[in-house]
């Protein structure tokens, strides 16, 4: 084959821009740290980082959910440990005021007392979080009971997913842990008979009281059991998917990750062997016929 001018000429110049093209690429992986900068530096590699980003946002995002779902599970712990505080009190009224000893105006104070601690359970029954009742089930603008302990809420419970296929009900209804709608018992009407009872200094009433206020508190007792069980859960699930979000972000920056050390050998090299060719290239073109 015949080797004119003009294919001497195109060689060197292809070589010229394929040499500074690398440059390129390689000066982008050093000021950016990443090997991949665009798709079509590695169309494979950039798909598998696609997908590894992909299981890693839906991770995020179930973690998030998770982390809404201990707060307020927490906030409801806490309202309900507080709420057996009170049941606590109300009962050692109650037993008090049963004994032989007590008298019709002992009672009445302690009926006064007892309306106070009453007062104190609708407030925790109304706990909210973020402007929202947690026990009023999906009327979370609403609060759960009235001052005469109707519940206003209505029996649905929130959740979360923690995965592709598993929800967490992370509500607690208080229709069914204070009113007793699944069942149970309805503990602001157990605190109002006591108080009747009290007022109206009547010893078998406020016997049976002592058995209903042992019942209600079993019943807040069982939902904050409950509720442990669910924090273990969701942190048992929070630990696991840390795991895998570290492995994920290890193998995306595998795959993203330029190596530094290798790239500036690489970029001292092409830019010798640049040189080389564009200055081979000067001293030929220089070169003519006559020569």
């Amino acid at each position: 084959m015949r080797i004119t001018q003009n294919i001497i000429y195109n060689t060197y110049i292809n070589d010229i821009m394929r040499g500074q093209e690398s440059l390129f690429k390689l000066n982008l992986q050093l000021s950016s740290g990443k090997k991949l900068n665009a798709p079509s530096d590695d169309p494979a590699l950039t798909s598998k980082v696609i997908n590894s980003k992909t299981l890693l946002s839906g991770i995020e995002q179930y973690q998030r959910n998770i982390d809404l779902g201990l707060d307020y599970l927490s906030t409801a712990e806490q309202a309900l440990g507080s709420v057996k505080d009170v049941l606590g009190l109300i009962q050692e009224s109650a037993v008090t005021e049963a004994t032989g000893t007590a008298s019709a105006d002992s009672r009445k104070g302690a009926a006064i007392n007892v309306t106070n601690l009453y007062s104190q359970l609708v407030d925790l029954a109304n706990t909210h979080d973020a402007n929202q009742y947690i026990f009023s089930g999906y009327e979370t603008d609403t609060p759960a009971f009235t001052s005469a302990g109707v519940f206003q809420g209505d029996g649905n419970k929130l959740g979360i997913k923690i995965n592709s296929s598993a929800a967490v009900t992370i509500g607690i209804n208080g229709g069914e842990v204070f009113a007793g709608s699944s069942g149970g018992i309805d503990v602001f009407q157990t605190i109002q008979n006591l108080i009747t009872a009290l007022n109206a200094n009547d010893s078998n009433g406020i016997k049976t009281s002592i058995t209903d206020l042992d019942t209600s508190f079993k019943q807040i007792s069982n939902a904050v059991s409950d509720i442990g069980g669910k924090v273990n859960w969701l942190k048992n699930s929070r630990s696991e998917y840390d795991t895998s979000r570290l492995d994920l972000q290890t193998q995306i920056s595998g795959y993203e990750d330029a190596d530094l050390t290798k790239v500036i050998s690489e970029l001292q090299l092409g830019q010798t062997a640049l040189q080389a060719a564009m200055t081979s290239a000067g001293m030929t073109f220089n070169v003519n016929i006559f020569d």
